[in-house]
């Protein structure tokens, strides 16, 4: 018999070929589809608060730090008992003084908002020397307690036997240790003004600096001068000083915002 020939199964090998060809195909397809699908993202964090909101925050708390450190002024109108010549501001917020109360929160505000600022400056501003906002932390925090706990008794430059308990050493300590408080924050506000003073640029800029300096300088002087000797004005004397001070708290208030250089936007 004869036994049939296989048949070669040339079709099913080019089917299979055919197919392997459009399954490679659709492979490449589907890279290629692949490929041009963007992937998907996670959603992101929230964004945390910029430097730029940040120095703006610290900038506002500055301005609002000189505005209340300058309540004194309202000294004439509440308390008129207290002459502008021989008596010291911080007699206005002495416990046994009118609107005493007043006053002492003026301190409290400026302390908190001077601190907070230079606390907030001290994370994110890169272009000042970091003892600027150190002294106007030091400021911020003698002067909030200067307000709130190391208040005057009384008034020794209208009050007689006040001045003569004080002379006596008879006072609270928190009479005596408003010397103290006082200091310190006048040394954190000229440190402050001096590092800012040291990297300011710009002709307008530095000329107002500089006149900040000069009347501050002249105010804590005089007030030195006249501790000693009281009938040189010692009420005239800190009064500049005062003003000087909140001179610095708002170009403070100007360099938190957009920096030293009047080139570099914040």
């Amino acid at each position: 018999m004869n036994r049939p020939r296989p048949v070669r199964t040339w079709r099913s090998s080019a089917g299979k070929s055919s197919a392997g060809k459009s399954s490679t195909g659709k492979s490449a397809a589907g890279k290629s589809a692949a490929a041009g699908t963007p992937r998907s993202t996670a959603p992101r964090s929230p964004v945390a608060p910029t430097s730029s909101a940040a120095r703006t925050v610290a900038a506002v708390a500055f301005a609002l730090a000189a505005v209340c450190y300058a309540s004194w002024l309202l000294g004439p109108v509440l308390n008129p008992g207290l002459g502008p010549i021989d008596s010291y501001l911080s007699e206005l917020a002495a416990r046994d003084q009118p609107y005493h109360r007043f006053f002492q929160l003026g301190d409290v505000a400026t302390g908190l908002c001077a601190a907070t600022a230079g606390l907030v400056l001290l994370r994110v501003a890169r272009d000042v020397p970091r003892p600027a906002w150190w002294g106007a932390l030091v400021f911020g925090v003698a002067t909030a307690v200067d307000g709130g706990y190391t208040t005057m008794d009384c008034a020794p430059s209208v009050d007689a036997r006040c001045a003569r308990l004080e002379e006596l050493g008879d006072l609270s300590w928190r009479h005596q240790a408003h010397t103290v408080t006082s200091s310190v924050a006048v040394a954190g506000g000229l440190l402050s003004l001096v590092v800012i003073l040291a990297v300011l640029r710009g002709p307008a800029r530095r000329r107002v600096g500089l006149a900040v300096a000069v009347v501050l300088l002249v105010g804590t002087v005089g007030t030195l001068v006249a501790a000693v000797r009281p009938e040189f004005g010692l009420g005239l004397w800190q009064r500049a000083q005062l003003i000087g001070l909140s001179g610095w708290l708002l170009l403070a208030a100007g360099v938190a915002r957009w920096g030293p250089h009047p080139e570099q936007p914040r």
